[in-house]
């Protein structure tokens, strides 16, 4: 729906459910139930990546879209975000960086440890034409990727899929959500279909963030979720915003709250 009450207080900020995830791998093959969260607020605009040509993955001067070894990746778990120090963000092409201060807003070492290793899906796909959040959700899972690329990766902090923006619509009724369930992401921006991102709650009208699928038939291009309409952009963009998403480990326990955002569910 448009505003459900899914937030969470963690790392001594808001954060949303985007759902209790079950069949996770925690990286060793044991499949778990897994509490997905989502930053309520981007911690900035950076580049998804913007490797130089002949650097790791990246063929090009425009980045890679492999999560495996792109730069945002690693600011978000090993870099100045994962550490909470000040440090630098990619931003623009062949490996420009911008400065970027996380002492405030990066990780603390209590929230550190209530994040379990996951394995990401890294699937991709080459088109967005009549994707529904569905096909969005398998594609996502196979192994459609750019030349061999990898199509998982083992870490803690990631980006939301386009099948997580495409499930979290409540439509205005039951109905209306069922339909939007079958109807391409793309196609929402259109008036018979308005209600349909209206009513998502991780729909922002102004801003549109990384998603980390990329777009299985590029080299540098990745999915956005979007401000207007599902749309596909160069990694090396620096217009769009981050906001970090993982899983809680499986141990963590909802201890309080009730999910509004004057009192969010407590984890322990």
């Amino acid at each position: 729906g448009a505003n459900p009450n899914n937030y969470v207080s963690f790392n001594n900020e808001l954060w949303r459910i985007i759902g209790v995830m079950n069949n996770i791998d925690n990286g060793t093959g044991k499949k778990e139930s897994r509490i997905k969260i989502i930053r309520d607020e981007p911690i900035g605009n950076y580049s998804w990546d913007n490797k130089a040509e002949g650097v790791g993955s990246s063929i090009s001067f425009d980045g890679s879209n492999d999560w495996s070894d792109s730069a945002l990746q690693i600011v978000l778990n090993s870099g100045a975000y994962y550490n909470r120090t000040i440090g630098e963000c990619p931003s623009g092409s062949m490996g420009k960086t911008t400065s970027c201060d996380f002492t405030n807003t990066g990780l603390t070492e209590k929230a550190k440890n209530m994040i379990g290793d996951a394995v990401w899906n890294l699937g991709g796909s080459s088109t967005y034409d009549d994707v529904t959040a569905s096909m969005f959700y398998e594609r996502e899972r196979g192994t459609d990727v750019y030349n061999g690329r990898p199509t998982e990766w083992i870490g803690k902090i990631g980006l939301i899929y386009p099948s997580d923006f495409g499930y979290a619509t409540g439509g205005e009724s039951a109905e209306e959500r069922t339909l939007c369930l079958s109807t391409a992401l793309v196609n929402w921006t259109s008036s018979n279909y308005n209600y349909c991102k209206n009513y998502d709650w991780l729909y922002d009208s102004s801003n549109s963030q990384w998603a980390l699928t990329p777009i299985s038939n590029e080299s540098s291009r990745v999915f956005l979720a979007p401000s207007s309409s599902l749309i596909n952009n160069p990694v090396y963009n620096n217009s769009f915003s981050v906001s970090p998403a993982l899983y809680l480990s499986s141990n963590v326990k909802i201890s309080g709250g009730d999910g509004s955002s004057s009192n969010p569910y407590q984890i322990a």
